[in-house]
């Protein structure tokens, strides 16, 4: 009879040992999680959009000013992946946009007129990055318009983005 309550007290010892490392194991990846989504919150919420909160390269136009038929804008590319990311521009532009007027009718193209560098150049994005261009328009007169910009890169991914403003 000692003999089957000893390897029973063994067998459910080894079996409550065994549940308890597993919990261990859990709670130390659980802890793992945990701590990576606070990071990442607690950086996107330091600073507005900055941080790895989507999955993806994020572009965004905003509209920074106008003023006496001038208009400002930052066209921003963020790295929201895990990983670094690179972009191959085949020449020495980096992006290009149209401006069209309340009618659709096409105002300006920035690479018209324009020659260009062919020279590969490739810039890695490191996570969270930002990559940052200012456009400025000038010579405005007062009405509604819309500004299309995307980057000059090869692949599927131009990163185009539109906004429409007003001049006063």
């Amino acid at each position: 009879m000692f003999k089957y309550v000893a390897i029973g007290s063994i067998a459910l010892m080894t079996l409550t040992g065994c549940g308890e490392g597993n919990e261990s194991m859990n709670s130390t990846n659980n802890g793992n999680d945990v701590s990576e989504e606070v990071t990442s919150e607690s950086t996107s919420g330091s600073s507005g959009s900055s941080g790895i909160v989507a999955g993806s390269m994020e572009p965004s136009l905003t509209l920074e000013s106008t003023d006496n038929g001038k208009a400002i804008f930052t066209y921003r590319i963020q790295n929201q992946t895990e990983k670094v990311q690179t972009i191959t521009f085949p020449t020495s532009q980096k992006y290009d946009y149209k401006l069209y007027n309340e009618k659709g009718e096409s105002l300006k193209t920035y690479s018209a007129n324009k020659s260009f560098i062919k020279e590969t150049e490739i810039a890695e994005v490191k996570q969270a990055e930002k990559l940052d261009y200012t456009i400025t328009l000038d010579s405005l007169s007062s009405g509604s318009y819309t500004l299309e910009i995307w980057l000059t890169v090869e692949g599927e991914d131009n990163y185009k983005k539109k906004i429409d403003f007003t001049i006063e």
